[in-house]
């Protein structure tokens, strides 16, 4: 008995003491709640600080390479090129109709207005098996009168060309509609800023970035821009990426993609497709 009272006296705790321990526990969570918040929160602050720096990153690099061209005015000589037959002085890696081909868009929302709910039906459900937006092979393909364009929703979206052949990249010209020509008679809805890489495969991780530039709505409709990081390996698959427009906040127009550069003689008779499949050439 005297052992029993001795043990009890030991273990038991008054009910002061139980309520004091849940103070300190609360409090103990308390301060923990408020760590955790604080840290939510400057994540939150550099998360957009990295957001803010990467939007600016093309810009600077754009007026980089207009500061470097007007500085050289021997790499301006590509815009002297007849705008009425592009085609016929420079040659497009990048066309539809030459073997070129668009095959991923990433998360780039294409922009649609449906006449009724079956054809935004319809649209879904082929898209869904399709990783390319449906439009976004406009941009490749011969054609440049108002509407003849891929439209994405916002500023923000990319396209990944498969080229002709592996080809060592020297150049990209994108072209838009000029404004007496737009019904509105005017481009807001022009790229603006955009970059263009060099992929080893579809999703590479680790492009090579060619460079950003920035389209010139008041210039000519087509404008032809020198690599700023060339390579000295050629490349089947390149991405443009577009950052913005020139306002228009609901959607962005990219009518012609052309990328430019040589042929990769040592394997002039192969290519690679998305999948990885080695496809004769004609």
């Amino acid at each position: 008995m005297l052992l029993g009272l001795h043990l009890q006296s030991h273990f038991w705790v008054p009910p002061e003491g139980i309520e004091r321990d849940f103070t300190d526990i609360k409090d103990v969570i308390s301060q923990l709640s408020y760590g955790l918040t604080e840290i939510n929160r400057k994540h939150e602050k550099l998360q957009g600080e990295i957001e803010r720096i990467s939007e600016t990153l093309p810009a600077v690099a754009a007026a980089a390479g207009r500061a470097r061209d007007a500085l050289e005015p021997s790499r301006m000589s590509r815009h002297s090129l007849n705008v009425h037959d592009y085609d016929r002085q420079i040659v497009d890696y990048a066309l539809e109709t030459a073997g070129a081909k668009v095959i991923d868009t990433g998360n780039t929302i294409e922009y649609m207005i449906h006449e009724s709910p079956v054809s935004w039906a319809l649209h879904i459900l082929a898209a869904s098996f399709c990783r390319e937006c449906l439009g976004a092979a406009s941009i490749i393909r011969p054609g440049t009168l108002p509407g003849e364009c891929w439209a994405f929703k916002g500023t923000k979206g990319e396209a990944t060309i498969r080229l002709l052949s592996n080809i060592y990249v020297t150049g990209i010209s994108l072209e838009h509609i000029p404004p007496h020509i737009s019904p509105t008679k005017e481009i807001s809805s022009a790229p603006r800023l955009f970059q263009l890489e060099g992929l080893e495969f579809r999703n590479d991780p680790y492009p090579h970035d060619f460079g950003s530039f920035e389209y010139d709505k008041d210039a000519k409709p087509i404008q032809y821009f020198e690599v700023r990081h060339p390579s000295t390996k050629g490349y089947n698959l390149v991405r443009i990426r577009i950052y913005s427009n020139w306002g228009h906040t609901v959607y962005t127009c990219v009518y012609r993609v052309r990328v430019h550069g040589e042929l990769v003689r040592k394997s002039p008779n192969s290519i690679r497709d998305d999948g990885d499949n080695l496809v004769e050439l004609e």
